[in-house]
């Protein structure tokens, strides 16, 4: 199985209401089993008055790009423990650099920034587990990207 075949059947795995799967294909064999935890929301309604404030909050938000998880798995940010960060806030990336790694079933892949600009929120923690498309760091673009 290909690395590639491998990140199609997780992301579908992922997205499936399957809690556990296990495969075997030669000497290929696979076991996941997703945990599930049940989430209680409570929603209240508030009346929100449009101003100019939340208008300039909005185009400012228009630069903002969202750096994603392309896996499910554990995200780190740096190359192994004690080490530098690739990214941080206020770090400037370019489009392509690596940002961190995500550990799916032993194997690290790294992320990639998809634009040119500033990091301006790191979305989750070192070593927390993230799901496919997951945001995990926010960038104010410059440039034409």
């Amino acid at each position: 199985m290909t690395e590639i075949d491998l990140e199609k059947l997780l992301t579908k795995l992922d997205k499936s209401s399957f809690t556990s799967f296990e495969m075997t294909e030669g000497d290929f064999s696979i076991k996941v089993k997703k945990e599930t935890t049940q989430v209680v929301q409570s929603v209240a309604t508030v009346n929100v008055v449009a101003t100019d404030v939340e208008a300039t909050s909005e185009i400012a938000d228009a630069n903002l790009e969202e750096i994603k998880a392309p896996f499910v798995g554990v995200v780190y940010f740096a190359p192994s423990e004690g080490e530098d960060p690739y990214i941080k806030v206020g770090s400037h990336i370019l489009k392509g650099d690596t940002v961190g790694l995500i550990e799916a079933m032993k194997m690290f892949n790294e992320v990639h920034s998809p634009v040119d600009g500033e990091v301006v929120e790191l979305l989750v923690e070192n070593g927390s587990m993230v799901e496919y498309d997951q945001p995990i760091a926010r960038v104010r673009k410059v440039g034409d990207n």
